[in-house]
């Protein structure tokens, strides 16, 4: 019986970002064994979605199935093993325009995500977009906390934008998250940019013009208030955004 990759992929991403439960549990570890090492199509799949996982800091520690390669995904060419480090929120802007990493906690999704079809297909775009020739993720830096080293992407047009994390810390009462975007300094507020976790849970879809920007930042902002200028009280992550290169 042939087997359907669309499906498959579907599982191994969840099994890499996720953390699957029940019946996709059970799949994915059939197909771990039984399937993908004799699957050049599914190797390749697994090896891509590992690598950008740990690029993203998004790496669960999963049982690696054998002989896998991890290819590192970034700008389609370097090759290197997963890295972990400590992340946030991870803000991925399809089509090289700018994939965004807040430093501070540990990004990994777990069984909550796989509850609804809506939250997997977002992160499996953001997946699809990390692995876009010319992508790597940019970590923002945590004001005021251990703050990790920057990688950053950019690009021109307008393009959507997926911010999700794990262990997310709750801004202060009466106080919810904001996204801002920069140019030289100046920021503006994100419409739809504001936010505040569910049990520590993070998964926003946003379009954002980020061609247009050179920095990122998020704040704590009064609940109901729509401030010209931010805050930068409580929980701050920043981060400079590359621009595009001149043809």
């Amino acid at each position: 019986m042939a087997e359907d990759h669309d499906r498959i992929e579907e599982l191994l991403a969840g099994y890499v970002l996720l953390g699957l439960s029940g019946e996709d549990a059970v799949e994915a570890d059939r197909l771990l064994s039984e399937h993908v090492p004799s699957c050049p199509r599914c190797r390749d799949a697994m090896a891509g979605f590992q690598a950008v996982a740990g690029d993203l800091a998004l790496a669960v520690s999963p049982a690696q199935p054998p002989d896998l390669v991890l290819p590192r995904i970034r700008r389609g060419v370097a090759e290197s093993p997963v890295r972990r480090r400590r992340a946030s929120l991870v803000a991925v802007a399809a089509g090289v325009a700018a994939i965004v990493g807040l430093a501070g906690l540990t990004v990994q999704l777990g069984d909550r995500v796989s509850r609804t079809e809506q939250q997997r297909g977002r992160l499996l775009a953001a997946m699809e977009a990390l692995q876009q020739p010319g992508t790597s993720p940019v970590s923002l830096e945590s004001q005021g906390q251990t703050a990790t080293g920057l990688v950053e992407v950019s690009g021109p047009g307008l393009q959507r934008m997926y911010v999700i994390g794990r262990d997310v810390p709750m801004p202060s009462p009466g106080r919810v998250y904001q996204l801002w975007l920069g140019t030289n300094g100046t920021f503006v507020r994100v419409e739809d940019g504001g936010f505040v976790p569910e049990d520590g849970l993070v998964l926003l879809e946003l379009t954002v013009d980020t061609g247009r920007y050179d920095e990122i930042l998020v704040t704590e902002e009064r609940i109901g208030d729509a401030p010209a200028n931010p805050s930068h009280l409580g929980h701050t992550w920043h981060a400079f955004l590359a621009q595009p290169q001149a043809a």
